[in-house]
């Protein structure tokens, strides 16, 4: 049934499927009708076999992400980060599923796994909701490309891009000011944990959103961000790599 296949196979990717207490199909993919779990199975099973480490934000982030936007009929999103593709999809089928157009401008620096992405998405037929782009996240013209593309400024952004220190405080300065007022900024690896992520051998999210919310003076909740390391399960919020949601106060 769906995904509990998942619950068999050893690939780190699966690991919220063999959590003690998730021998269920989340609701995450029971919204999925045939053909878009067929097409995701197969993404799946072809990402595993091409990249050793898929870097997609898992059950517990996607979750809380696709609620946010189907329980608020919100219609632009931004999403910093797509790599070969998994929210991109996720957030293109909850699109034609809401009836929207234009709905996800993404952003990748990464021309491979970019191309990689564009064909899955045009596979699963989501060329009129999702537009991707190559490029840095934090080129200074990309809010004006992003609000052009869907028709005005975005209402979410979902970062999961570089994970660098600096970048991500170049990323902060010029998105969260794009955002309409009452807008949401969602940062994922934004734990203990995930300061490891950092390439550049800084201190990653954490440390950068730390930083950006003390001198914005922003209230912040960032779920799991205590978390240094562990099993999956250790507490209610699966995700050992943290989430961070902002939301942005009227002027």
């Amino acid at each position: 049934m769906r995904s509990l296949g998942f619950r068999q196979r050893a690939h780190n990717r699966y690991w919220w499927h063999r959590v003690p207490s998730t021998d269920y199909v989340p609701m995450l993919y029971e919204f999925l009708d045939e053909d878009e779990w067929s097409l995701l199975q197969q993404w799946f099973d072809d990402t595993e076999q091409r990249y050793p480490s898929t870097g997609e934000a898992g059950v517990p982030a996607l979750s809380l992400l696709l609620g946010l936007i189907s329980g608020n009929g919100i219609s632009r999103i931004v999403q910093l980060g797509h790599y070969v593709g998994y929210s991109t999809l996720m957030i293109g089928f909850m699109a034609r599923h809401m009836n929207k157009r234009r709905m996800l401008y993404s952003v990748d620096i990464d021309p491979a796994v970019s191309a990689y992405a564009r064909g899955w998405v045009e596979r699963a037929g989501l060329g009129a909701e999702v537009h991707l782009e190559i490029g840095d996240s934090a080129d200074p013209d990309r809010p004006k490309q992003a609000a052009g593309y869907l028709g005005g400024a975005p209402q979410l952004i979902f970062i999961d891009s570089s994970h660098q220190y600096a970048h991500t405080l170049r990323e902060l300065d010029l998105w969260f000011p794009a955002l309409v007022a009452g807008g949401f900024l969602l940062m994922h690896d934004s734990s203990d944990f995930a300061r490891g992520f950092d390439k550049a051998g800084g201190q990653g999210v954490k440390q950068a959103l730390e930083e950006w919310i003390g001198a914005n003076r922003v209230a912040a909740l960032n779920v799991n961000g205590f978390v240094g390391g562990g099993r999956p399960g250790d507490y209610p919020y699966l995700d050992g790599c943290g989430l961070t949601i902002i939301q942005k106060s009227p002027a």
